[in-house]
Parts: C-alpha cells; structure tokens; sequence
C-alpha cells in the first residue's frame, strides 16, 4: 500500500469504529486498536499539505538537546512552553539529558540516549537495546508544574523508538502513545523518516523500513477536522508520487539543511486546512 491509501485507511477506520471521548482540551474520536504500519520509502503524505521543511526543523530542535523552541516553531509550540519559550522536560530534555539515579555515589546523573545508539550502532549493532525513550514517568507526572504552565500536555508522544540491524540495513520501529491524525501524523512519519537516515547513514548502513505502532490514535470533533477527514476518505486515490528523500551532510549534527526531496511533490487535492486548538 502506498502512504496516501494507507493514511487515508486510518482516519476511515477511525472515524467508523473510534469512540467519541471527552479529553484535556476538546472531543475527539479516539481508536486504541490501529493496525502497525511498515513503511520501506518516503512516507510523504501529499493529498493535502505536509509542511515536511518545518517537521524537519522541530526534528532538529528535538535532537539538538536544545530546550528553548526556535522562532520557526513558535506557532506549532503556542500554549506548551514556559514564560521563557522553553519545553523544560520535552523532547530534547529526555532524548539527551536523561535523568537517571546513579545507586553507586547516590545521585541524580544525566544520560545522552542519542549518543548512546550512535555508538551501538556502530560497535554493537546486534544488541536488543537499540532502545530510547522520551517518557521520564516522574517528569512527565509533573510537566505541568515544571514548565509552568498549566496548558502543558505531557507532551512526549513517540515514547519508544527500537532499532534493528540486519544485513547492512537498519530498520526502527516506534510507539506513539497519542497520535493527532491531522496535525501531528503526517509531520512525525516525514520527521522520522529522516531521523532513520541520519542515523542509518552515520552508523554506515542502509536504510531498511520504518514500522509506526499505536496507541490512542485520536481525530478531534471540530468541524474544520471533520471537513478535511471527509475530504480524504472520498477522494478516489491514484498512484503515490515518485518522491524520495535525500540526505547530503554537512556535519555529524542532524540538520534539516541536509534534506532535500527528490521528485516533484503534487499540489494538494485537499487545500483546506484544519485550524489549530
């Protein structure tokens, strides 16, 4: 299946057999039982408008460690970050200073998970710990309270991410606890996708497939959501476009400068946009 058929798969079956659930900030159609997906190219939804240079720069932010948000991200991050514009315990925090309790000299240290897979990968990529995480349970209880601001979610969505190598390819599995379909999906499967081939291309292997696991998977009741869900489901689906991502570094750092997409991307069939909440 290509990444259009199967996006718009998703939001159908959600929509007949997600349930209608009252949440922190609005209702929302909600399925906990999504089928995983596996993607082996691009997974670039083009039926309506990826901002993919935008999802590539807050993928960037996120690995760079960096907890203060970037002007650029500004708009997507209104209302989750603190009176400094910092997102204290987020992304950035716990993929490269988690906090671990260190029973040998009793006290708190801090652990860089990114760090630690670059090496695996190259000297131990056989292991089953080719694991990190962005859930800090005890953080995330308290995020609200850490950043000072009571509108802050726990914001840490794809929680697990595994790696696997086999035959030079290094294939990623990850686990999203909250899946927004409309806004976050189709930014956090173009993000990702480039985040494996960092990864991949300076551990010097290939990439191989990227699987998406659910959990609550959720579109929201507003109207301007509902138009464009039904938009997608009754558009009458063609050929995916022959689009690949290429990566060009200029550093060891993940930089969304080094990305480009090789074909050309098609205008949107659906233009309206679902507004934010």
């Amino acid at each position: 299946m290509q990444a259009n058929e199967i996006y718009t798969a998703l939001l159908k079956q959600i929509m007949l057999d997600g349930d209608v659930v009252n949440t922190r900030n609005s209702e929302v159609y909600s399925h906990f039982n999504l089928p995983n997906v596996t993607f082996t190219k691009l997974p670039l939804i083009t039926l309506r408008k990826t901002a993919w240079k935008k999802a590539l720069h807050e993928m960037e932010w996120f690995l760079s460690g960096d907890t203060g948000c970037p002007d650029e991200l500004l708009d997507w991050w209104n209302g989750q970050l603190d009176t400094d514009r910092c997102l204290t315990s987020g992304y950035g925090a716990q993929l490269r200073h988690s906090t671990f309790y260190d029973f040998r000299v009793d006290e708190h240290n801090s652990f860089d998970q990114i760090e630690f897979i670059q090496d695996a990968l190259k000297n131990n990529p056989n292991s089953r710990r080719l694991l990190m995480t962005t859930w800090n349970a005890g953080e995330m209880a308290y995020i609200t309270e850490t950043n000072n601001n009571p509108n802050t979610p726990t914001c840490c969505h794809s929680i697990i991410v595994q790696f696997f190598v086999r035959n030079g390819l290094l294939s990623m599995k990850t686990y999203q606890r909250s899946a927004d379909m409309l806004l976050g999906v189709p930014h956090n499967w173009v993000q990702s996708w480039a985040m494996l081939m960092w990864f991949a291309h300076h551990a010097g292997l290939k990439v191989g497939s990227m699987t998406w696991m659910w959990g609550d998977a959720h579109i929201y009741r507003e109207s301007s959501h509902l138009k464009t869900v039904s938009d997608l489901i009754a558009f009458e689906l063609t050929q995916d476009p022959p689009l690949s991502m290429v990566y060009n570094p200029t550093s060891e750092d993940f930089k969304a400068s080094d990305f480009s997409i090789e074909g050309t991307i098609p205008h949107p069939v659906i233009t309206t946009r679902p507004k934010l909440l």
